[in-house]
């Protein structure tokens, strides 16, 4: 890897860590298989094998390992034992969750499973890597400048590989290879129509796992307090932002402190704008500002999701020490009956709800249900649109400097997670330990602390995430009725499942979008993006949340201009240009 840039991101990394210490001192989907397709190739024939001496742009290490097992079978029939040992890393999220999965994410029961039922028989050392999963950019990018990256690097946004890409942290690699050591994984990319995404800059460097019902984000779920809304004589949760506002003030005069309790700002995908925009959205607007990974400072929709910010601040509604308080302490907040909802995924294990039961036995949950008809205004925007998600999971794609051998066997474990066997264990674990048979149909045991068996969040998510996003027992209502929380004083599947269908209504109606994906990396995104993402994104929603509202129109377009001279302008610039150019996907007409 270039020095040049190992060093840029050991500067950016140390800049953020400054500023955010300082800060503690004193929080897709393309939209239909027709649009223009990001990377859209078809895989050439005529690829060079992998295991070739070709380097990635920048790479300055050279392969070794021992010989990589011959094979003339597709698939695992062709699989033989490495000569010599061949070391595999993997990255897991340590999502630091209170508990909602095993504490040692690297080194568990079904860390070693994997170990002894698939590396022990190739003569390959299976090792997880964890990733902090509320700062992915900076866990990578100090382990590439380290020179230490997992042999895969993985995530679920596409404009993260790219940026990886343009960083020179990965390899582009033989799809024929993966067409023959990986046939099922492969062929899953072809039946889901994901093959398509697998290019950047016209060459093959990322394999997707699929992700179900990828129009929605169904499985992010926000608990609120219903007898919180009994109390205070409220019917329904509140469908308008000044609903919001208004039951806000109602808390705080029943004697609840600080309801809509509130987080520091940190890492990517922060203070996401999609229910504040204005739908049908602007195409321009959609691909240039619209995605996941750096806040839209400078947009409308940004603006009206700070207002509310600061109306919440000001109003007393927000805790006023929340630039000091990280997730941990927001579901502490919940689970102690201090605020009134939390977000999270859902799972059918899920600590977080056993815990407020056991503190708050009589206490009464709803979940927030997207309505089929979008809400929206002139001043708030849209209340009820969201995220979807991708058609696609999880990303894969190769380090730079890993070796043929390594490769190999990341293809390898691709495939034999593949498997049906082998991911219906990874995701329901052993029968009559985690699960339990209703007729044909698995259902998870509800408690599972305490077990030396007991899974990872989400029943593993983490580990199997290389394959699909989601397990999937064939419909979405055996699907939702496997991720409900199971053992608690309340059954939330209907809510849920009527949640599925609202998004799902809205996602159809063109009324919510996933991001705008491009087939090339941005040197902007690269040049400027953990400055804008990690430094001074995090002063500036700070000042805007914690300023008098008499100044917020003022400070919003001064330090608007200020964050497009830092580097934003450039990102929007760049991002318009792939537009123009076709190298994006678009809004569906």
């Amino acid at each position: 890897m270039k020095k040049k840039t190992l060093q840029r991101a050991a500067a950016l990394v140390m800049t953020g860590a400054m500023v955010m210490g300082a800060m503690t001192g004193c929080g897709s989907e393309p939209a239909t298989n027709e649009s223009t397709s990001a990377g859209g190739s078809t895989p050439s024939s005529e690829s060079t094998p992998t295991g070739g001496d070709t380097q990635p742009s920048g790479g300055d290490t050279e392969p070794s390992g021992g010989d990589a097992p011959a094979s003339t079978a597709a698939g695992m029939e062709g699989w033989t034992p490495f000569a010599d040992t061949v070391t595999l890393q993997i990255p897991v999220y340590d999502r630091g969750d209170n508990g909602n999965g095993c504490s040692d994410v690297v080194n568990n029961y079904w860390t070693k499973w994997v170990q002894d039922n698939f590396g022990a028989m190739y003569n390959i050392n299976v090792e997880y890597v964890a990733i902090t999963r509320t700062d992915v950019m900076t866990d990578y990018t100090l382990l590439a400048t380290g020179q230490d990256l997992p042999t895969v690097l993985m995530e679920y946004d596409y404009d993260k590989l790219a940026t990886w890409q343009a960083e020179g942290y990965l390899q582009p690699y033989d799809m024929e290879q993966l067409k023959t050591v990986a046939p099922t994984f492969y062929q899953n990319m072809v039946d889901n129509g994901i093959d398509i995404y697998t290019q950047l800059d016209g060459e093959d460097y990322l394999a997707l796992g699929q992700r179900p019902y990828g129009n929605t984000n169904y499985t992010w779920i926000t608990w609120y307090r219903q007898d919180w809304l009994d109390e205070v004589g409220v019917s329904n949760y509140p469908a308008t932002s000044q609903e919001r506002l208004d039951l806000f003030q109602k808390l705080v005069d029943a004697g609840h402190e600080y309801p809509a309790g509130g987080t520091k700002v940190s890492g990517v995908g922060v203070d996401q704008n999609y229910g504040w925009r204005d739908y049908p959205q602007d195409e321009v607007t959609w691909a240039t500002t619209g995605d996941y990974q750096i806040p839209a400072l400078s947009s409308e929709a940004q603006k009206r999701f700070l207002r509310f910010e600061n109306e919440l601040y000001n109003r007393g509604f927000k805790n006023p020490e929340y630039y000091t308080r990280d997730a941990g302490e927001a579901i502490s907040d919940f689970v102690n009956g201090k605020t009134f909802e939390w977000a999270g995924y859902t799972s059918s294990t899920l600590d977080a709800l056993a815990s407020f039961y056991e503190i708050n036995p009589d206490g009464k949950l709803g979940v927030v249900v997207c309505s089929s008809d979008l809400v929206q205004d002139d001043v708030w925007g849209s209340n009820n649109s969201f995220r979807p998600t991708n058609v696609f999971g999880a990303m894969t794609a190769f380090a730079y400097d890993a070796t043929p051998e390594e490769v190999q066997a990341a293809m390898m474990y691709m495939e034999w997670m593949s498997q049906e066997e082998n991911l219906f264990t990874m995701q329901w674990g052993i029968e009559g330990v985690n699960f339990n048979y209703d007729g044909d149909t698995p259902v998870n045991v509800a408690d599972q602390k305490g077990l030396a068996e007991q899974q990872g969040h989400n029943n593993n998510v983490d580990y199997w995430m290389i394959v699909t996003a989601s397990k999937t027992l064939g419909s979405i209502e055996k699907d939702i009725a496997a991720i409900s929380p199971q053992g608690l004083p309340q059954d939330f599947y209907e809510g849920i499942l009527a949640n599925y269908h609202g998004q799902n209504d809205l996602y159809n109606k063109n009324l919510a979008n996933s991001d705008c994906n491009f087939a090339t990396s941005f040197e902007a995104v690269t040049e400027y993006g953990n400055i804008l993402t990690g430094e001074l994104y995090p002063q500036y929603r700070d000042q805007l949340t914690m300023c008098a509202p008499e100044e917020f129109d003022a400070l919003y377009d001064e330090l608007s201009r200020k964050y497009l001279e830092a580097g934003y302008q450039e990102v929007i610039n760049q991002r318009l240009e792939a537009y123009n150019n076709g190298l994006s996907t678009k809004l569906p007409k």
